[in-house]
């Protein structure tokens, strides 16, 4: 009766081990520095990605934030080139739109997109 009680109880602890790692994994954060300016196109560039994944996108610079709720919040922040900010993205698909977001910040988006 023992065993059978541990071997249950390991089964328990491997899928709660499972969901802290998609936990963890959900959340990311980043120290970048902008290579480009963040102006209205860019910031409404950055709120269409987190549409487009379904993450929340927060930036910080220096005591200011800005999140993809406001495209103001993120214009008022004031990056420019040579900026340091704190970028975190928390969602499913948090690779697909750090890829996205570091385009912008670095300055390779396509002007018509």
């Amino acid at each position: 009766m023992k065993r059978t009680y541990k071997v249950k109880n390991r089964a328990n602890k491997v899928a709660a081990s499972e969901i802290n790692t998609a936990a963890h994994a959900k959340e990311v954060s980043f120290i970048m520095v902008a290579k480009g300016v963040l102006a209205f196109r860019e910031s409404a560039h950055i709120i269409k990605v987190a549409e487009d994944t379904g993450c929340t996108i927060s930036i910080a610079s220096g005591k200011k934030y800005g999140t993809n709720k406001s495209i103001l919040s993120l214009v008022n922040l004031g990056i420019t080139s040579g900026k340091s900010l704190v970028l975190n993205i928390k969602g499913e698909r948090n690779e697909e739109a750090f890829r996205e977001i570091s385009k912008i910040i670095s300055g390779e988006t396509d002007s018509n997109s």
